[in-house]
């Protein structure tokens, strides 16, 4: 697969995640850069270093580690312009399962080939509690953010809209009430408020963005902090994340070849329904066991094996 560059971030202290997403971008013969978050703040703090380059209107609610990770993205984004004539790159964070790569049934340049007129953001992988639609399709406002095929044309709004003359902005009115007043997670308990969504929004919600179910989240990194200290007592499996992990094994191991690729790149067809699952329908505690035994003594998803 001759995929475009891949920029992945990761905390420096999180080696596990680290060797973890190299060893496959390795095993893959895949070009890669990592970007260190340290890289982020100014002064040694993950969180208020931006304030000086902000402007707009910000409540004291506003999510800091979302708007400063944020800003490190941008900053990136810019430098990637100015150093690259790159048409595209991937970008993904330290949690991601590429074991379903050998499973592609197309060529790289066909993806591209076959991707819609006006594109620009193809997230490669996604989570949802609902339905996987396991063909191409416009991006659900409901998905999180995955790893993502970003185009050049789409990386230059994006820095024209947040980023200019070294100020960041983040507080534009967005109308997808599922990124509105919606709380920040694990980092810092705030909220996104004032945030433009963070870059669960920006990258994938403000453009002409198309998904493809290729690239699932390991659910045994996922919901763990990238920051902050892993306990593995306290480790939940965050269950939609599960289902979806296993929901991209059974399609791209047993139902793949029960289709052509002109019904894989294509939607709106008579035969949506069949390519769908709908895991809000699978049983809670069936997916919370197999976490908490996939996940006794190291943190590494479900086998291939057991789809062969």
């Amino acid at each position: 697969m001759d995929l475009p560059h891949i920029y992945y971030t990761n905390v420096t202290n999180k080696t596990e995640r680290r060797q973890y997403m190299e060893s496959q971008f390795q095993t893959l013969g895949l070009k890669y850069t990592r970007l260190p978050m340290e890289q982020f703040p100014k002064d040694g703090t993950l969180f208020k270093w931006y304030w000086d380059d902000l402007v707009g209107e910000y409540s004291e609610d506003t999510s800091h580690y979302i708007n400063a990770y944020s800003a490190g993205l941008f900053i990136f984004f810019q430098e990637w312009i100015d150093s690259t004539n790159d048409e595209y790159m991937i970008l993904m964070e330290d949690d991601y399962d590429l074991s379903l790569v050998s499973r592609w049934h197309f060529e790289w340049g066909e993806l591209i080939e076959r991707l819609p007129i006006g594109w620009d953001c193809l997230q490669l992988g996604f989570e949802t509690p609902y339905v996987i639609p396991f063909y191409l399709h416009p991006t659900k406002p409901e998905y999180s953010l995955g790893a993502s095929l970003l185009n050049r044309d789409y990386i230059k709004k994006l820095l024209s809209l947040h980023y200019a003359n070294g100020k960041f902005k983040f507080d534009y009115n967005i109308a997808n009430a599922m990124y509105i007043d919606r709380e920040s997670g694990i980092h810092d308990g705030l909220r996104y408020d004032g945030t433009s969504g963070g870059p669960d929004y920006f990258i994938n919600q403000s453009g002409c963005g198309y998904s493809l179910p290729l690239i699932p989240i390991n659910p045994y990194f996922a919901g763990i902090s990238h920051i902050g200290p892993f306990e593995k007592r306290s480790w939940e499996p965050k269950l939609s994340f599960v289902k979806c992990h296993e929901a991209y094994y059974e399609w791209w191991y047993h139902d793949r070849d029960k289709f052509t690729l002109d019904d894989f790149f294509t939607y709106n067809k008579d035969t949506d329904v069949l390519m769908e699952r709908d895991i809000s329908r699978w049983d809670d505690k069936y997916f919370y066991d197999l976490a908490m035994k996939n996940n006794e003594g190291i943190l590494v998803p479900t086998s291939a094996r057991d789809y062969n």
